[in-house]
């Protein structure tokens, strides 16, 4: 019953955090294009950002306390295992190693993006195009990474 909860707050945390987005990035950045201002767009992307953000990170917390739960209900791999050159010598190491390093730079490059570059992109276009970047490729990595999830999921690569 335990394994079946967590994998259901892992799946709806990873769901939320790449739909969120995926929905920032496809519906509300081409929607305020529409906008008359750069004005008009920061404070919508600054509120939108700021609401996003706390749940955003809950999910990401939520992400990083189930994943190794998982890890150890579903494959007996026990978290300081991850460190280990058998389990990387495996189909299902390999994998698990190229997610885990995709893992890795997301939560620094969220990081960097959500509390540094988000909020010195209020006034300065520089920061913003580079906030931009930032967010589009951090839904890149978070789209690796759910590849290399359903590579784990078929025994690893």
């Amino acid at each position: 019953m335990l394994l079946k909860f967590v994998l259901f707050l892992h799946i709806t945390s990873a769901i939320f955090w790449v739909g969120g987005m995926l929905f920032i990035s496809l519906v509300l950045a081409p929607f305020l294009m529409s906008l008359p201002t750069p004005a008009e767009r920061s404070k919508v992307y600054q509120v939108v950002g700021k609401k996003y953000r706390r749940y955003g990170w809950t999910a990401i917390i939520t992400l990083l306390i189930t994943g190794p739960i998982i890890l150890f209900q579903l494959y007996g791999v026990w978290p300081h295992a991850i460190f280990t050159s058998d389990l990387h010598g495996t189909p299902l190491g390999r994998a698990l190693s190229i997610k885990l390093t995709f893992v890795l730079l997301l939560v620094i490059s969220s990081l960097v993006h959500d509390f540094w570059l988000g909020p010195k992109a209020r006034g300065s276009r520089k920061f913003s195009t580079i906030a931009k970047v930032f967010g589009r490729t951090n839904l890149l990595i978070a789209m690796i990474i759910v590849i290399f999830a359903v590579f784990l999921r078929a025994g690893g690569i």
